[in-house]
């Protein structure tokens, strides 16, 4: 289909999907206003996804907040109860701020910072034990790297041959 319309080699449009926040980044923990980064010096401005849950539970406690009461979205004044609030809100899946807002508003810090890192183990525990389930059969990872060099492998050499094709190269078959 691609071929009738001319187009041979495609660039590929990323996508970065936004939450309502529309954020499609998450923040330090330690600086709600700068990108959370895994070479990032001080591990404690990132949740790592092995991280454990202790450790999880460290760094939320740890992450910077403000002295205000209660939490809010989008005060300019207040990057890191944004920060923490989307994340919470990512981790929980909830898809409406006005309902995270009704469950955290009136929440202090040292409430609501508990509950963040339980959503946040939450919802890197799939991911976790899918990584132990693979990391403990080496075996099967073998085949299955093997099974996609192979495929990777068949699709290329048809991509070749199209190019090829288009540049007007004679095939040596």
């Amino acid at each position: 289909q691609r071929k009738k319309r001319g187009e041979l080699l495609v660039v590929p449009e990323p996508y970065i999907p936004k939450s309502e926040t529309g954020a499609a980044r998450v923040m330090s923990l330690q600086d709600g206003t700068s990108k959370m980064s895994k070479s990032s010096p001080n591990d404690l401005s990132r949740i790592n996804l092995l991280d454990s849950p202790q450790a999880i539970l460290s760094k939320v406690k740890r992450a910077k907040t403000d002295l205000f009461d209660g939490l809010e979205f989008d005060n300019p004044q207040r990057p890191e109860a944004t920060n923490l609030l989307s994340l919470y809100q990512l981790s929980t899946g909830n898809t409406s701020r006005e309902s995270v807002l009704q469950e955290c508003r009136n929440l202090r810090w040292s409430e609501f910072k508990p509950k963040l890192a339980e959503a946040i183990v939450a919802s890197l525990q799939p991911l976790q034990e899918e990584y132990e389930r693979w990391m403990s059969d080496p075996a099967e990872i073998d085949r299955v790297l093997s099974a996609g060099a192979q495929r990777a492998d068949e699709v290329a050499a048809e991509t070749l041959k199209r190019v090829k094709d288009a540049m007007g190269f004679c095939s040596a078959e």
